[in-house]
């Protein structure tokens, strides 16, 4: 059942759908979503979904997250995407020490969330940094980030090392990738996302110089502390971002769906009377397109749901639980991805115009079967699994 404050959520997040889209008209010309569809989303506080609630956020289950990240994408595909990078890096405000999770995503911060913070960033670990007194000085330079222009703060992974040399490790005895929040000022933004899909997210590199961080402001990757007790930071934060990444293309694909509902009612091919509409092969294949959107939410939404169940029963989340939902969000993103192909091959030389829906879906949708968190490498390590019990750890 979906909670009280998502129904409200969501709800606004439906009404908005057409302002959206026709605010952020420019967002593929520019490479980076429009301000003011920012603004408005910041004032209707879609961006708090997965502040802490003691902080000031909306702390919403992840399921309701799921389902507002797929109608902003529905809406808009780098709206979509960037909501969903937005609240993947302020699930992790759980894990910062409260002195710092305050002043990053605080309640002074914003009063009625119109001025709701934001943060983005990217996980891998390809910054360094060094031990001084006070905390650590941070090198880098980090590709993917998406959202960083209207982000306030921005997280980049980094490995630490000490004053020997030596990187730091975690409990586990690995390398411990740590994910450091560094100031909007004190990050360079660099003008490098010239793609075919996602344009509009604005997902250029970004990088700092001997930047000072002072102890504490940041949290290890795979290995947090929670300072924040709820349900939504006990459910599995890697089993949390894969399942969001796919939402996006389940939102891309719906609208492609829809979309295709009203080129097919238009277009009659040259040389025939009828519309591709009444066709008995179109009529297949949008059907075969329909079923696997339905199959892939549907197999999604139930996996999150059973794991979200167990959180809020108090039951142990096991490794089948993970590897469930690893592989419902890469099996939805590339079933979702077949859809689109699906339609965008049935709406003929139609499919190739620039003013074309289906050609922005098509390109959309295949840049996002490429993030790392739902690629089929995950398929293999889900499979790898059950047949002989390794790799359990990156699920």
């Amino acid at each position: 059942m979906t909670s009280e404050p998502a129904v409200a959520e969501l709800s606004i997040a439906l009404s908005l759908r057409t302002q959206i889209e026709a605010l952020n008209q420019d967002a593929e010309t520019n490479c980076r979503v429009n301000q003011d569809a920012i603004k408005l989303l910041r004032e209707k506080g879609l961006f708090a979904m997965t502040i802490p609630a003691a902080y000031g956020g909306s702390q919403l289950d992840p399921l309701d997250c799921l389902r507002i990240i797929e109608t902003l994408s529905y809406a808009d595909s780098a709206i979509g995407w960037s909501a969903m990078i937005y609240s993947k890096t302020a699930h992790l405000g759980a894990a910062l020490p409260a002195r710092w999770a305050k002043e990053i995503y605080g309640v002074e911060r914003f009063k009625d969330r119109v001025d709701c913070p934001i943060t983005a960033g990217a996980a891998a670990p390809t910054g360094k940094a060094k031990i001084v007194d006070g905390g650590i000085v941070v090198s880098g330079r980090w590709a993917w980030g998406s959202g960083t222009h209207h982000a306030d703060w921005i997280a980049g992974g980094t490995l630490v090392y000490d004053t020997e040399g030596n990187v730091v490790t975690n409990r586990h005895d690995q390398p411990a990738a740590h994910l450091v929040f560094f100031e909007k000022k004190e990050v360079t933004l660099l003008d490098n996302w010239n793609t075919s899909g996602l344009r509009g997210t604005g997902s250029g590199d970004f990088e700092v110089e001997e930047v000072f961080v002072p102890e504490g402001r940041w949290t290890i990757l795979g290995d947090p502390v929670t300072h924040v007790s709820g349900g939504l930071y006990e459910f599995p934060a890697l089993s949390y971002f894969a399942a969001a990444v796919a939402a996006v293309p389940i939102g891309i694909a719906t609208r492609a769906i829809d979309d295709f509902v009203d080129i097919s009612k238009a277009k009659i091919p040259y040389g025939t009377s009828s519309k591709i509409s009444t066709s008995a092969i179109t009529q297949f294949q949008f059907g075969q397109a329909e079923a696997l959107v339905a199959a892939s939410r549907q197999y999604l939404w139930a996996a999150v749901s059973d794991v979200w169940s167990k959180v809020e029963s108090g039951d142990a989340v096991e490794t089948e639980d993970r590897r469930n939902i690893r592989l419902a969000a890469c099996q939805a993103t590339a079933m979702c991805a077949q859809a689109v192909d699906i339609l965008y091959n049935s709406g003929g030389g139609t499919s190739l115009r620039a003013d074309c829906s289906l050609q922005k879906h098509f390109r959309d949708i295949h840049a996002a079967t490429q993030h790392r968190q739902v690629n089929p490498e995950f398929l293999r390590m889900a499979g790898a699994v059950r047949l002989d019990g390794e790799g359990s750890g990156q699920l």
